[in-house]
């Protein structure tokens, strides 16, 4: 099956053993959807040798003069070794490559302005490992037009374990359904829909736990995911469908419910948030936290 529009999946290379991971990964789905692989390495702009001031004007010259090329040549390398390492295990796979230098979160979104997925580790090369996610993952999952996914925890490629995708009724989380049910599909991976609300019927006292009909919330809440869902599982029957719907915080709720899976799937922010505001507390909350990749879903900007 070819892609639409002939979009590529962007990836973007640091040298790091995150990027190497999210350089498989994306190459493993470039390569299910028949589409172009792009690995795009951003050289580092920062540094002594690039302060001219800082030197005689014959001095600077001279520094000036060698150290772009010297940058050039370790990008090339980096991305070379990516793309050679990717030759060997994807034979038949369309692989550009673009070296380009700045910001990386600023020129990882201009060359993936038609991309119809960026693939990111959750920590660059200069990062120290921990649970938190970089900058750059998050600069471009904040901004994208097209979906992002940040590797975290240990990835593995994509395979036939679950999806887990998170639902609130929201534009965006119906969007979230539509990727996450064409990944499944493509990967004949079952989907876990997960709905969450907040409160509690255990919670209160007197007037005002009588006056709520926590029976009829729970009611519309599973309609909402009944709602959410409609068309999604008539245009993908072959995905194999598990829904979840509960009182908990969508984040705990998601991760839940992941555990053994491949990847997590939400929108960039939930019902209530203006479109266009950066991610809600859900998206951030998993990208610092998930013990598997997670897929952030934004939409494009008219």
């Amino acid at each position: 099956m070819s892609t639409p529009h002939g979009h590529s999946v962007v990836v973007g290379i640091d040298g790091s053993d995150t990027s190497t991971s999210a350089a498989l990964w994306g190459a493993e789905v470039a390569s299910k959807w028949e589409t172009p692989l792009s690995l795009v390495h951003v050289l580092p702009r920062e540094g002594p040798l690039y302060h001219a001031n800082q030197y005689s004007p014959a001095a600077a010259g001279t520094m000036e003069e060698r150290a772009p090329g010297e940058i050039r040549e370790d990008g090339e390398a980096i991305i070379d070794k990516s793309r050679k390492m990717l030759e060997q295990q994807f034979p038949k796979l369309d692989i550009d490559i673009t070296i380009t230098p700045g910001s990386g979160g600023k020129n990882l979104l201009a060359a993936a302005e038609r991309a119809r997925l960026i693939v990111l580790g959750s920590t660059g090369s200069g990062t120290i490992r921990s649970a938190l996610v970089g900058s750059t993952a998050l600069h471009v999952a904040n901004h994208a037009k097209c979906p992002v996914v940040v590797l975290r925890g240990e990835s593995g490629p994509p395979d036939q374990r679950p999806v887990v995708v998170g639902l609130d009724g929201s534009d965006l989380s119906r969007e979230a359904a539509n990727h996450a049910f064409e990944f499944a599909s493509f990967f004949d991976a079952p989907l876990i829909c997960v709905h969450t609300w907040q409160g509690n019927p255990t919670l209160g006292s007197g007037t005002r736990k009588l006056m709520m009909d926590w029976e009829a919330m729970k009611e519309e809440e599973v309609a909402l995911l009944s709602e959410s869902l409609a068309g999604e599982s008539e245009m993908y029957p072959d995905v194999p469908v598990t829904r979840v719907a509960e009182q908990s915080a969508p984040a705990t709720a998601l991760m839940k419910h992941a555990e053994g899976g491949q990847l997590i799937v939400v929108g960039s922010h939930g019902r209530g948030r203006v479109l266009g505001a950066l991610m809600g507390s859900t998206s951030q909350n998993l990208l610092h936290h998930a013990h598997c990749p997670v897929m952030i879903c934004r939409r494009e900007h008219h």
